[in-house]
């Protein structure tokens, strides 16, 4: 029996002025879309699809000709898709699906089969309907559901398939007989024992990456535990996948030992643990740390996600030796009682404490926060927007409160009649809203989501241009680099606050500036610079040397540059080596690098 485990495109081109966009699917905890410009459907944010990538190294251990195509990751054409399933030929199509994508997915399911006479689709993923009887029973583009975590029930499945067995001895799984539906009970949890290392495709090792925290591709992505005991209503994994609050560990031997056969296969420069909650149990964790260290890995840069309040600084300290570069904690709320409401069970002060001690021994902090939870008033917003401005971490990420179907929340706003609309979707985790609250219009949630950000950034840069240490150096390393009446282009290759406050400085240096920028953001630029100064294109969605080389070397000739300015995002400049690239195409040199801490990197 031959298995297409596939995680399938999921992007819309540009028509004329209007953006496109690109989905992530498999893999994240938050499946979304964002704009796209042109250019590659590669680059930014890729999540490892683990489940897929497991799934396919348990069904070849039992002797099934398996093919695990991961779209999103090859960045390719749905035509690209097509010719690989008509020249594979599967018996038996398994999709990874999410709420934002399910709609899409099953009507490219449904091209497959009209595609390959026979072909067979099984659907599973977060998305909660497609275990309810009434929903796949009119969904004739599936032949079978599996629900829940769904490894293991998907290999019980290929094997009665291939057996002629019966299907009710197979757990978590929805399938049709004689007409009729037919559901069978969720089975256990497997111990992650049980499970074989995931499938690694090294044409793709360097695709894969966590943009948040400053780690620099190559990534190798890895799992150490699964699931997570708080209760959080929003969270969609531990109540559509794992159904429960249990806390699955990996051997740590086992976890090193990965590591250790994928550096030898692939030069990764950094590791990314995307466990639910890493340090739920401190010793798992430091007897990983430890067995890091003891065999030379500690030189590799490594992160995670976690909970600050579990942190303590004695582990924070072992950590940091054993490579922990920088960590992801959520956060959601500056209100204790909102905390309460959402099942975080998070103590706020310790929290604090432990994200100042964090990036007191120099480990990289990224915060992520939730507006728009059930109790929130004005009042909670606004400290949620001011305890992040306070924190001062290197970088975080503000997100509308989304419902997804299956969890706490969704039961609670869809009683409450809180719902916008259930045209999935919308449901993209991103920046639109698809609810609203007791308090709140989804237009004011999304404007909340903006004035933060806004504020978070704006603080952020004036604290680090403002200081007269990092004027004073810029200064200088401007004066070193050129000369009075030099032209000097900078990039928009970070966050847009950062740029125009950079651009505003240098206007007071003897140097005349320009602005090489994608015209989405020209507007923003109109009131510093003459509009001859701005030098816009179109044609990619960022900074992608293929599609921008040609264009710069022609400004590069016209405008006579004798150097660029680089804004970055990140603390230390991981995985901005297009955007250098293009910037020593416009430019002979590179005669500043700055990051949003208001350092000079380059």
């Amino acid at each position: 029996m031959r298995i297409l485990l596939a995680n399938l495109p999921w992007h819309k081109l540009p028509e004329g002025e209007q953006p496109g966009w690109r989905g992530i699917r498999a893999g994240s905890r938050w499946p979304h879309t964002f704009p796209y410009y042109g250019g590659d459907l590669i680059g930014g944010y890729m999540p490892f699809p683990f489940y897929l990538a497991t799934a396919s190294s348990l069904l070849k251990a039992a002797g099934f000709e398996v093919a695990f195509r991961d779209s999103i990751a090859l960045g390719e054409s749905y035509d690209d898709f097509y010719a690989f399933a008509r020249s594979f030929r599967p018996d038996l199509v398994v999709v990874e699906t999410s709420t934002p994508s399910v709609n899409h997915d099953l009507a490219e399911a449904g091209k497959l089969k009209e595609m390959l006479p026979g072909l067979r689709a099984v659907f599973c993923g977060i998305h909660a309907e497609l275990e309810e009887e009434r929903y796949f029973a009119g969904r004739r583009e599936i032949d079978f559901v599996l629900y829940g975590e769904y490894e293991r029930p998907l290999l019980s499945l290929a094997q009665a398939l291939r057996e002629g067995a019966d299907l009710s001895l197979v757990g978590n799984l929805l399938y049709r007989q004689a007409g009729e539906v037919c559901k069978t009970a969720c089975g256990p949890l497997p111990d992650l024992k049980e499970f074989p290392w995931p499938e690694r495709d090294d044409r793709l090792a360097g695709r894969y990456v966590d943009v948040g925290i400053g780690l620099e591709q190559p990534q190798l992505q890895m799992h150490a535990s699964r699931g997570c005991p708080f209760g959080c209503i929003f969270c969609v994994w531990p109540q559509v996948v794992y159904r429960s609050r249990r806390y699955r560990k990996r051997d740590p031997e086992d976890v090193v030992a990965e590591i250790e056969a994928n550096l030898k296969r692939y030069p990764y420069r950094s590791i990314y643990f995307d466990d639910d909650t890493f340090n739920v149990d401190l010793a798992h964790i430091l007897a990983i740390a430890r067995l890091m260290k003891a065999r030379g890995l500690h030189h590799i840069p490594w992160g995670a996600m976690g909970r600050a309040d579990l942190m303590t600084r004695e582990a924070l300290i072992e950590l940091k030796e054993a490579g922990l570069h920088s960590i992801k904690y959520g956060v959601e709320s500056g209100d204790p009682k909102v905390l309460d409401e959402i099942g975080k069970r998070m103590q706020l002060k310790k929290v604090i404490e432990m994200v100042a001690f964090t990036r007191e021994i120099g480990i990289k902090a990224h915060l992520t926060f939730t507006i728009g939870l059930p109790s929130d008033t004005a009042e909670s917003i606004e400290g949620t927007i001011d305890l992040a401005c306070r924190l001062d971490a290197e970088s975080l990420q503000f997100s509308i409160a989304t419902p997804f179907p299956g969890t706490k929340m969704y039961e609670i706003y869809e009683r409450k009649g809180w719902l916008i609309t259930k045209n999935w979707a919308d449901y993209d985790g991103a920046a639109k809203a698809v609810s609203r609250t007791e308090r709140f219009s989804g237009e004011e949630l999304e404007n909340y989501v903006k004035l933060a950000y806004s504020r978070w950034a704006e603080a952020k840069i004036r604290r680090a241009l403002g200081a007269p240490a990092f004027q004073t150096a810029l200064a200088a390393q401007l004066a070193e680099r050129l000369a009075p009446g030099d032209r000097l282009v900078v990039l928009q290759s970070a966050n847009i606050n950062l740029t125009l406050a950079l651009v505003a400085a240098l206007k007071k240096s003897p140097f005349e500036i320009h602005v090489l920028t994608h015209e989405r953001f020209a507007p923003a630029f109109v009131p510093l610079l003459d509009e001859s100064r701005l030098h816009l294109f179109r044609n990619t969605g960022d900074f992608r040397i293929a599609a921008l080389k040609d264009w710069a070397l022609a400004l590069r000739t016209a405008h006579d540059f004798k150097g660029a300015v680089v804004p970055y995002t990140n603390p230390d400049g991981a995985n901005y080596e297009e955007v250098e690239q293009v910037a020593l195409t416009v430019a002979p040199i590179i005669a500043a690098g700055v990051n949003m801490e208001g350092r000079l990197i380059r």
